[in-house]
């Protein structure tokens, strides 16, 4: 069963950890609290993605106001925003507007560095672009521009292996281990 909940509230403290902890389990939560923030944010950083990049495709905007809905499936992982509005915020206006205060809420929470928050978006709109077969110029921008918070999120070496420019910390969960485009992996 879904459950939308308002952004305030699903990123109030209390809110927040009991979802976690019925999401990871008490193995997990609290002692890797900054892992689970870590691997929660990849689940709304990709629903995120795929909402604002289908939108400017579209040839619209994404309006998210400050307590947006967010639809959760049965586990709290976000499916959607609800309601979903058109509106005029490019790509550039989302990460500033929405993305950069989201993210200081989850470093706050979870005691996890920003640029493991900021990698794990960056990593998220790649793969965004690549499952929907777009190469739209403003997400690519935001990954390209040097000094953004997002540049340079995933490289790729010579043999076209693909590599994260911050760790997203899973491996310090023993079951989940390394990502496949760690930065850690030799």
């Amino acid at each position: 069963m879904t459950q939308t909940v308002r952004l305030s509230e699903l990123l109030r403290p209390a809110y927040f950890h009991r979802l976690l902890l019925a999401l990871y389990g008490a193995d997990l939560m609290p002692a890797q609290l900054p892992v689970l923030v870590s691997q929660w944010s990849k689940y709304y950083f990709s629903m995120f993605w795929r909402e604002a990049v289908s939108a400017r495709c579209a040839g619209r905007g994404l309006a998210l106001p400050g307590n947006v809905g967010v639809s959760l499936d049965e586990r709290g992982l976000p499916l959607a925003f609800e309601p979903m509005d058109a509106g005029s915020e490019d790509l550039q206006g989302l990460l500033e507007q929405h993305l950069a205060p989201l993210i200081q809420q989850l470093a706050a929470l979870g005691s996890v560095p920003v640029a493991v928050l900021w990698g794990n978006a960056g990593d998220c709109l790649e793969q965004c672009l690549q499952a929907l077969e777009v190469d739209l110029v403003e997400a690519r921008d935001l990954l390209d521009r040097p000094g953004g918070p997002l540049f340079a999120a995933v490289s790729y070496d010579a043999n076209g292996l693909r590599r994260r420019r911050t760790c997203c910390l899973s491996y310090k969960v023993a079951w989940v281990g390394h990502c496949a485009h760690c930065p850690l992996n030799p």
